[in-house]
């Protein structure tokens, strides 16, 4: 999933395209180490740029060519574009995202006064349904809640 696009778009179509050469999670263990967690210490966005990517797919036996033309071929392009409609269906737009029984709280790092807020209204809906706590989940949030989601732009049904 891209919930940052601007900045691992290219990683995530270098995952599909590994995929494609049966290197998938070699990839992404690798990448793991020598892009993302660099890049987490550094915010150095060139850590998870396509030459690096080409850096560490060589180093695992990828053909670099083959990955970088899958990376910008339909397949990918659209295994991402994929993606992106079902975070938004989700209202996942930051991370890290919660939700709470049922309800989405995004906006990437919080404080905790947010997640306690939202804890105790989602608690007291709970409480004054009458369903034990061992059943609520199922019963209410799952068995009642949207069966299929939206995205925020997308108008409630009737």
């Amino acid at each position: 999933m891209v919930v940052h696009p601007q900045v691992v778009t290219d990683a995530h179509k270098a995952g599909c395209a590994a995929a494609k050469q049966q290197k998938f999670v070699p990839f992404k263990n690798v990448f793991w180490e020598k892009a993302f967690l660099p890049y987490q210490s550094a915010r150095d966005p060139s850590k998870l740029g396509v030459e690096n990517i080409m850096v560490i797919a060589k180093e695992i036996g990828l053909d670099t060519a083959k990955l970088k033309a899958d990376m910008e071929g339909p397949d990918c392009q659209a295994q991402v574009a994929k993606d992106m409609e079902e975070l938004a269906k989700w209202h996942v737009n930051s991370t890290p995202a919660f939700f709470i029984n049922g309800k989405p709280l995004s906006g990437g790092a919080l404080p905790k006064a947010d997640f306690k807020k939202m804890i105790d209204e989602r608690l007291t809906v709970a409480e004054a349904s009458g369903v034990s706590g061992a059943d609520y989940y199922e019963k209410e949030v799952m068995g009642k809640g949207e069966k299929q989601f939206r995205s925020k732009v997308e108008p409630k049904p009737n």
